[in-house]
């Protein structure tokens, strides 16, 4: 496959999450292992969530934390939120080059009690077109692990903005980043190796391809 350009990060949007009214009492109920605050549709973002769960006691502990807070955290796929900058322009549908993006929803008094986690599962069966289920779903763990316990998870224990865990900052070592230091926790305990730089780096499919 040709070299292509993949931004992973979050992009100054506010993502309108288009879930059926998930998040409503009225609407159908999205929920992994029927256990919040995880609440996710995908068969395979669930797989990889199960797979967190059982191989990660920090993972564990921290969906705990979360629980006893009430807050949540919805993972689904790009066809499942609009996009619109912050000037309150158009919605326009989720950027097909953007690998993952992290959304808190926050109110007027920056409180939050939901992240949207969003996974761009079409662009990664592109991208791993020629590669091994092991290589994608270990791939999809790194991520998941960067996105929910790296970004989501500070949010909502915080309940708050202010619990921002960012990536890394110009001339920072990626592995002083907060998000990344986080991630490396989780890739220790299910032996995913350690991430050292920024972007694709850090995953298996950067063996074949640059950004």
């Amino acid at each position: 496959m040709p070299k292509r350009v993949v931004r992973v990060g979050i992009a100054a949007v506010t993502l309108a999450v288009a879930m059926g009214t998930a998040l409503s009492a009225g609407g159908p109920r999205w929920t992994w292992l029927d256990r919040p605050p995880l609440i996710v549709e995908h068969p395979v973002l669930a797989a990889s969530l199960s797979r967190l769960y059982a191989g990660s006691p920090r993972w564990r502990d921290a969906l705990d934390a979360v629980l006893n807070t009430g807050r949540r955290v919805v993972v689904v796929t790009p066809d499942k939120v609009r996009v619109r900058d912050r000037s309150g322009g158009a919605e326009t549908p989720f950027d097909p080059d953007v690998l993952a993006e992290v959304q808190p929803i926050a109110d007027d008094w920056s409180r939050v009690d939901t992240v949207v986690v969003v996974i761009n599962l079409p662009l990664l069966d592109k991208l791993y077109s020629d590669a091994t289920a092991a290589d994608l779903d270990a791939d999809l763990d790194r991520i998941l692990a960067h996105e929910v316990y790296g970004h989501a998870i500070p949010y909502l224990l915080a309940g708050h903005l202010s619990g921002k865990c960012a990536d890394p900052l110009p001339k920072q070592r990626a592995t002083d980043a907060c998000a990344i230091k986080r991630e490396n926790e989780i890739r220790g305990e299910l032996r995913l190796g350690e991430r050292r730089g920024y972007g694709l780096d850090g995953l298996t499919i950067a063996r074949r391809f640059r950004y």
